[in-house]
């Protein structure tokens, strides 16, 4: 899950950054999904067993904002695979966090593991108007981290537009994606 502003980018020769950064804004990253800082980009490429050579031109470094500690990868979506049963899930982190969030859903409102694995891949796997799917790609260090699976289990269930989080709030769960 992306939300890239404007990057200072360089194509990498991974385990060397070049001195030379071109500004480029992010329309041309779209098919880039970034993955964070070194050590969640050295854990994806030891998942896929890739090694670095084999990659090279598929990586981008990207300095996220000015005076950035650390430098954070992105990854042509080339390289990702999915983790069935969801789409959207680059790494095993993140089916982990999506089978977390569907089993949460079970246990809370009682609905079928299916409808739960229907409702996360809703969220973030369907097609959106680009027709890309996954719509979202969850991986490396994500900002779907930034939530708990118990938050992102009654997003999913009830919509954002339901306030479920509000005291006063009296949600009714969106209905179960078709079939």
């Amino acid at each position: 899950m992306r939300h890239v502003g404007a990057f200072h980018l360089s194509v990498l020769g991974l385990g060397r950054q070049d001195a030379g950064m071109a500004t480029t804004d992010e329309s041309e990253l779209v098919r880039y999904e970034e993955v964070g800082p070194r050590r969640y980009l050295d854990r994806l490429l030891e998942e896929y067993r890739l090694t670095e050579g084999e990659v090279r031109e598929r990586i981008q470094v990207a300095i996220p904002w000015p005076g950035a500690s650390e430098a954070h990868y992105l990854v042509h979506e080339s390289l990702l695979r999915s983790h069935r049963p969801f789409p959207c899930a680059g790494d095993t982190q993140a089916l982990r966090f999506c089978q977390e969030i569907a089993e949460e859903m079970v246990r809370r409102y009682g609905i079928a593991n299916h409808e739960a694995v229907a409702r996360v891949n809703r969220q973030w796997s369907d097609p959106g108007q680009s027709g890309r799917i996954p719509r979202i790609w969850i991986v490396g260090l994500d900002i779907a981290y930034h939530e708990t699976a118990h938050f992102w289990a009654a997003d999913i269930y009830y919509g954002h537009d339901s306030r479920w989080w509000s005291p006063d709030a009296r949600p009714r769960p969106l209905p179960p994606p078709a079939r």
